[in-house]
Order: C-alpha cells, then structure tokens, then sequence
C-alpha cells in the first residue's frame, strides 16, 4: 500500500498542521538563478534534488541509527536505491522554511528543515548565498547524520574538470567544488547552472538534538553591469567569504529560529487577508520571487536588485518581469524597491540608451550591457515599426507607476527626481501614444501584436496619473494637474471604446465586441489611491470573469485558453472583496495542486487542463503579494 504524503505549511507549527496544496516542486536551496535546487516530487527520496529548470544536482542526506542507514534525500548511485528509507510523513512549505518530517512506528522520528533567511529586515543576512539544512532526530540513541553534493552543482558542463578541496571555517569542515579553468561570465542567458566559483558543503555542526549542514556558493564573480564587474551585496565592503561563512555559522541557530517566527506570523496575515488558499500560494512564492534575483553592490555602493528572466528569455533587469514582482518588493522592503528600479534610470538616463521611452531590459543574464529584447530588428525611434517589438507603452507605463509606488510609500519624489529628465520623456510619449496603443506587443508578448489593447491603454492613463502625482510631490502644480487631467478625461472614453465585451465586462481592444481580456493593470489605480476607474468597471470585470472561469482559472483572455498566475491573484484584488480574490485564487489553486508537471511554480498555464504552458520558477510570483500590500496600506 502506498504511504499517504501530508502536506502542511506554516513552518514553525507542528507536523499535524495541514495545508491542502501540493507544491508542483518544493524549493530546498532558493538563493539565486545559479543556485536554487529543488525537489521534484512528493516525498524527498523519490527523486534527486534538480537545479530550478531541471538539470540533476544531487544532494545526499544519510542517517546512521545503530547498523541500519536510512535514506532521507535523494537516490543517488544505484547502489543507494537499496537502503532502506524512513517514510515520509509530510512536507510543509513556508515562506523561508521548508520541513520534512519522517517516522516509523518505533519511535523514531526526523524532521530536516531547509532555511534560506530571506527576511529583509537585515540585507547583510539577505544577500548571503546560504541555505541552512538542519537535521532533528528522535527517538534514537545514537545516530549520525550524513550529506553529500556532486560536482553538477558547481559547473554547466557536466564534463568539465573539477576540483575538490577541503578546508575548515570556524573549526567546521568546508568541503568545496569547483571548476579547475575558472572564468567568470563565460554563459550568460536562461536555464543556467553555476558555472564558475565553488559551491561549499559545510557541516556537520552536531548539536545535541541536531545536525546543521551550511550549503552555500561563492560565486567570485557576480554581475557585470556596462562594464564594472559588482559584488554581492554582503561582499561590497571586501568581507572575504570565509569571514561570511564564519558569521552565518555563528548566527545559525537565531536565523532559523527567526525564520520559523517570521512564517508563523505571515501565514497568519496572510489567512487573514485572503484565505488558506491564497496563504498557500503566496508561501510558494515567497522564496522564488527572491531566488530569480542576484543582489549586489553598484561601484557607488548603491543596492541593485537584478531579476533573471527564467525561463522566459534569461534577460537581466526586464522592466516586464520585476513590474509584476514589486509587489512583494514594497511589502518587504523599500530599499529593494528601488534597488529593482535604479539599474533601468542609471540605463535610460545613458547615452546606450536613445530612445524616448522607457527600456525593455538591461541584457542577457548575469551581464547587463545593453538591451537585448527586440534589438535584431532594426534602431528605429519614435514610433516606427520597430519600435513595437520594444513594448514601448507598456515599459514606460511600467516605469512611471512603480516610481509612483516607492513615493508615495516614502512620501516623496526623491527617487523619481534623480532621472527627471527621463520620466519626463516617458510621460510625453505616453501622452502621444498611450491612450489608444499602435500594433505591439504588451508584457504578455507570448500572445502576440495587439492594436487598441484595452489593458494596456489602461496601464497608460494610470502611469499619466502617476507623472501627475509625482510632478505634485516636487511642487510642479501645473504640471501636475494637466496631467492628471489628460488622465482623467481618458477613461470615459476608454469606457465608451470597452463596452460590449464578453459577458458584460470590457473587450480585449477598442475594435473587438464580444471579447474579453483579464484587466489586471486597474489594480494601480486602487493601490495608488487615485480614483481615475468608477467602482463599477472592476465589479463588472468580476462578474465576467466568473462566466468565463475553467476548471483551471480565468482564460488571460478569449485569443487563447491559458493564463498567467500574477494577473489572476492581482485581478481577485480589483474589488476589493475577499469573496472574488478568493474565486480567482482557486483555479490557480488546483493547477499548483493537480499538474503533473513537477517544476517550479509555474506563472503560465493552461485553464482547461493542468499542464503548465511555460515559464518556471520566475520572479514575477512576487505578484500574489499584491493582496497583502493593499491590506497593509489600508491599516
């Protein structure tokens, strides 16, 4: 008879406290796109633990009870397939822990907790490349915990020559891999593994009721950006990485000890604001919204916060991708905020950058040199043809409504104000293009050109709005009320071209009766508080889109039958009711739960089966916090 495998969250809870989704994969080590690892499975000694988009990178744990050694993570060689394995009772994950729990019925009982301590409140500890893999026994005498890594974790190249060493950091054995012919930035690009550096296996600290492995990965070298190579962000003031291993030993015990406070109290706000499901959810995304990103130190010691587009591209910086994500960013953390937004102004406000609207992305993974999106077709400006394959509304919209975001949560223009000039540019092209948007493609660039798009004239008039607000906070008061004006006198007439779509909501473009679109840019006009949309728009959409539902969410819309996680969490939250966030939450829900494709939390999947359609363990996650952030600013 099969064992039956309970799931359950909240990871500083009991093993008994259930969750009812089953993560597609389970992250283990979620520190950045050249390190992140995880299963792919239901229980932990099913398969070996893969890099994010698929190739293996085992990770061996062992336990030693008196003559019997148990399997508890991974298969390893096959001569490992033979061990016995303590069976898995259930698996949780939180938002920066991830417990497995293992019992027989003689008493003795594992749990194996893997942390990475993403809490923002210190970005020293933040940016540390470091997974904590504590192993708690009971139940036993005497027992030894054992593990082991393999050399795919440190190089692309299966083939490459590596090199083992073995050293000792704070007394504690340090065992490291490597490839013998070390040369930084030689892949750039999507679906890449470490490639240079070492990873380091460091443990085991025995204590008296567990055994602690540190996992970690000194990359050497991390980001170069237009020339300058930029260290991680711990590493910006010369720290060596022996002297951060030796802290992150050292502070072991209270990290995981406030990992597990900090997922306690977030599962609960996070219940409170939209229900079980939508904690779940949002728990799964917590650490991949932060694994998709390399944070660094710019030359002038400024934070930079660079995604990678996994599986999508594996551009650096792309305006699209962390657009999405900021949510998460402005629940957790200003600074990160515009730490995302400073590598794009720095970009635009060069001379790389001669266009009159806002860039698409700042190159290939991890080096930022230039756009890369859309430049093989020609260097036209202004509103040329060529242009369109750019997203020039959609980056620009983008840009100047996530400038609005940091000020209005810092109470003032600042930030945006160091690159005036640009802004400025932004706002004019989409006072000149914006409303009623040419042939291009949007953030959705995988459905294809789309004249007079609905959604993305919206995103237009709320970032005109935004330029108006921010022109407000620098004391420009005529500057700021023509633009909210422009702003303003848009959407009855946006509302006049939307009408007649598909079950009484809006159409997908201005030209298109009897279509529909998920409308998920309206949400800025809530969460910046300008009132532009009447309530009506929103309660309109929502009743459409529970006509419209499959089994496996709402259709992105009626073009095709798949559809994007970040705009179904955001869409949920346009009203303002928990009941709807609740119904779009749960397609969304079951997909995560019922697909048969074990990776990474997909943001792209189809409604009317459980396949995803593409994209993994991306940064874009970071949107489900979108609830949580309304709810925080309505306190």
């Amino acid at each position: 008879m099969k064992r039956r495998i309970v799931w359950a969250v909240a990871a500083g809870a009991a093993c008994s406290v259930l969750a009812a989704i089953r993560p597609p994969a389970v992250p283990l080590v979620s520190v950045e796109p050249h390190f992140s690892v995880w299963s792919a499975a239901d229980r932990l000694y099913d398969v070996d633990t893969t890099h994010w988009a698929g190739a293996k990178q085992p990770l061996m744990i062992f336990l030693d009870v008196d003559d019997v050694t148990y399997r508890l993570c991974g298969r390893g060689a096959r001569s490992n397939w033979e061990l016995p394995v303590l069976p898995q009772v259930s698996c949780r994950v939180g938002a920066t822990v991830t417990r497995y729990c293992f019992a027989d019925d003689k008493g003795l009982a594992v749990e194996i907790d893997f942390t990475t301590p993403r809490l923002t409140e210190d970005l020293d500890v933040f940016s540390r490349p470091v997974t904590y893999v504590t192993v708690r026994v009971t139940g036993a005498k005497t027992w030894r915990v054992r593990a082991s890594i393999t050399e795919a974790w440190a190089a692309h190249d299966d083939k490459a020559e590596m090199v083992w060493t073995t050293n000792t950091v704070a007394g504690v054995r340090d065992i490291r891999v490597g490839r013998k012919e070390q040369t930084p930035f030689s892949i750039r690009g999507d679906g890449k593994r470490a490639n240079w550096g070492r990873v380091h296996l460091v443990g085991p600290c025995v204590g008296e009721s567990a055994t602690t492995f540190l996992l970690a990965y000194d990359n050497v070298k991390s980001v170069r950006f237009f020339g300058a190579e930029l260290p991680d962000w711990w590493a910006r003031g010369g720290k060596t990485f022996e002297t951060m291993l030796t802290e992150a030993l050292a502070e072991a015990p209270v990290l995981e000890a406030k990992c597990r406070a900090f997922d306690e109290k977030l599962r609960r706000e996070l219940e409170a604001v939209g229900g079980e499901k939508y904690a779940d959810i949002a728990e799964l995304a917590w650490r991949q919204s932060f694994a998709a990103c390399k944070f660094v130190a710019h030359a002038d010691g400024e934070p930079f916060l660079l995604s990678a587009e996994n599986g999508s591209g594996g551009m650096i910086g792309t305006t699209d991708v962390f657009y999405p994500q900021f949510p998460h960013l402005l629940v957790t953390s200003c600074t990160l905020a515009k730490a995302t937004l400073a590598p794009t102004c720095l970009y635009a406000a060069s001379t790389n950058w001669p266009y009159a609207y806002a860039p698409h992305d700042l190159g290939l993974f991890p080096v930022a040199e230039g756009q890369y999106y859309g430049m093989r077709r020609g260097q036209a400006v202004g509103g040329g043809a060529d242009d369109t394959y750019r997203m020039p509304v959609e980056e620009s919209g983008n840009m100047l409504i996530l400038l609005a975001a940091v000020a209005k949560a810092e109470g003032n223009a600042a930030f945006a104000s160091r690159w005036w000039g640009e802004v400025t540019k932004w706002a004019e092209y989409l006072s000149k293009f914006g409303y009623d948007p040419g042939n291009q493609l949007c953030t959705d660039d995988f459905a294809g050109h789309l004249a007079h798009n609905a959604n993305l004239s919206v995103k237009a008039i709320i970032a005109l709005a935004a330029y108006a607000q921010l022109a407000e906070m620098r004391g420009e008061k005529e500057t700021a009320a023509q633009y909210r004006a422009r702003a303003e006198g848009m959407v009855p007439k946006w509302i006049e071209a939307t009408k007649g779509g598909a079950c009484g909501g809006t159409r997908i473009a201005f030209d298109r009766p009897g279509t529909w679109s998920l409308k998920y840019n309206l949400i800025w006009d809530r969460v910046l508080g300008y009132g532009l949309f009447p309530p009506a728009v929103a309660e309109a959409e929502l009743r459409a889109y529970r006509a419209l539902a499959r089994p496996y969410g709402v259709p992105l819309d009626c073009r095709k039958t798949y559809t994007k996680a970040d705009w179904l969490v955001w869409c949920g939250a346009l009203t303002g009711q928990r009941e709807d966030l609740a119904f779009m939450c749960e397609g969304l829900h079951r997909f995560l739960t019922e697909t048969p494709d074990r990776i990474p939390f997909s943001d792209w999947h189809m409604t009317d089966s459980r396949l995803y359609r593409s994209f993994i363990a991306r940064s874009v996650v970071g949107g489900v916090f979108m609830p949580l952030l309304l709810s925080r600013e309505a306190k």
